[in-house]
């Protein structure tokens, strides 16, 4: 026995295909308008019965922010300015402010790149409202060349919810500019 998987979106597709079809052979074969109605609602009254659900097209949210300068000792939690925007898909990363405001409730995801120099640290975290969720943290000292670190964070977020990087503790030593990245989008 073969067991075929389809996801939520593979099955919403075969519905309205479904629901297409219907519609196609109600034309053909003389339905009145009621009947096609009627006839759709209930292939859509399946669909929905299934727990499918009428998927829409939705307006992107992402971001792409680079720094431009070279960073050195900053206090403790101050924020990392991704100052160069290269993308800006709903308008919801301040590259003045360096904050990533939710435009709506979801999941979020999120990337940042920090670069150093030999003998050089920076730590950093992402922050949702104040509150540390993941760490960053790239270490020169010992090493030679410009080690450079990547973290990612998925975040639920609440409409109004605010995201940014900034200094973890004392340790925001030295960051090079040009290098650093900070992304994100909408789940």
């Amino acid at each position: 026995m073969v067991t075929v998987g389809f996801s939520n979106k593979n099955m919403t597709r075969i519905c309205y295909l479904l629901m297409s079809f219907a519609l196609l052979v109600a034309g053909t074969a003389h339905e009145t308008p009621q009947q096609v109605v009627t006839r759709y609602n209930n292939y859509k009254a399946i669909c929905d019965g299934m727990g499918f659900q009428n998927v829409r097209c939705k307006d992107p949210f992402a971001f792409q922010s680079s720094l431009t300068k070279t960073l050195q000792n900053l206090k403790n939690q101050e924020t990392v300015i991704f100052d160069k925007v290269s993308l800006n898909e709903g308008n919801a990363y301040n590259n003045i402010s360096g904050i990533f405001t939710a435009p709506l409730d979801g999941i979020y995801s999120f990337t940042w790149t920090m670069l150093t120099k030999s003998g050089k640290y920076f730590v950093t975290e992402i922050v949702l409202n104040g509150q540390k969720v993941a760490l960053n943290h790239t270490d020169g000292r010992g090493h030679n060349g410009h080690p450079m670190s990547t973290s990612h964070a998925n975040i639920k977020m609440k409409k109004g919810d605010k995201v940014w990087i900034r200094t973890h503790n004392t340790n925001g030593q030295y960051a090079l500019g040009g290098w650093c990245y900070f992304s994100g989008a909408k789940l």
